[in-house]
């Protein structure tokens, strides 16, 4: 496995719950490594921070505008007001792009089950969705977006967390796990250890 910096993915729009690593993960998979377009707007920052480099294959991130998951269709404005912006201002078009929301998932957060199931149900696409429902999928990281970090650089398959917080503890307790040491290597040690733990999960539900 190997990353391909030759293909031209189009346009990308994740909408993302934390307003720091999300954006600090993305940056540097899609900015730094593969050499992207790159458009990102964080809630507590009032510019944006652009980078253009392939025009055909062009990522923006955002954030809802709140750390909740109910932001995804309760403020929608917000949004709306972004997405406008992201249109007008930097030509990305919003509408003819993929979309994904990136929000955790553990026990301790975005605890509202039938909320979240809803939105699993009605946000199954990144283009197009059915009875109308707006474009876009719902991807959840657990128990945090900090597991990704964990798995691209140590082996994930003897650790369980349940909490998001306990991922940053044990993080802080390892300094060889370093945002800014992502690389094409550790990029394919994390999609490896992924694609891995799937077929275990599959193997554990055919026993069953």
């Amino acid at each position: 496995m190997k990353l391909n910096r030759e293909k031209h993915i189009g346009r990308v729009l994740f909408i993302v719950e934390g307003s720091r690593t999300e954006f600090a993960i993305l940056r540097r998979i899609f900015c730094n490594l593969m050499g992207y377009s790159y458009i990102e707007k964080r809630r507590n920052r009032p510019d944006y921070f652009i980078s253009s480099q392939d025009r055909y294959s062009q990522v923006a991130v955002i954030n809802t505008r709140e750390s909740n998951i109910r932001d995804i269709s309760e403020n929608e404005t917000y949004l709306d007001d972004l997405f406008d912006v992201l249109r007008e201002q930097y030509q990305f078009p919003v509408d003819q792009s993929a979309i994904y929301y990136l929000f955790d998932r553990d026990p301790g957060s975005n605890t509202d089950s039938a909320m979240i199931e809803n939105y699993i149900s009605m946000l199954a696409n990144p283009y197009d969705n059915e009875d109308g429902y707006k474009a876009g999928q719902l991807l959840l990281s657990y128990p945090s977006i900090e597991s990704y970090t964990v798995s691209s650089f140590n082996d994930v398959h003897l650790l369980r967390f349940s909490l998001g917080k306990d991922v940053k503890v044990y993080i802080g307790e390892n300094t060889d796990i370093q945002l800014n040491k992502i690389s094409e290597e550790t990029v394919v040690r994390a999609a490896l250890a992924f694609l891995q733990m799937g077929i275990l999960e599959m193997e554990e539900e055919l026993e069953e």
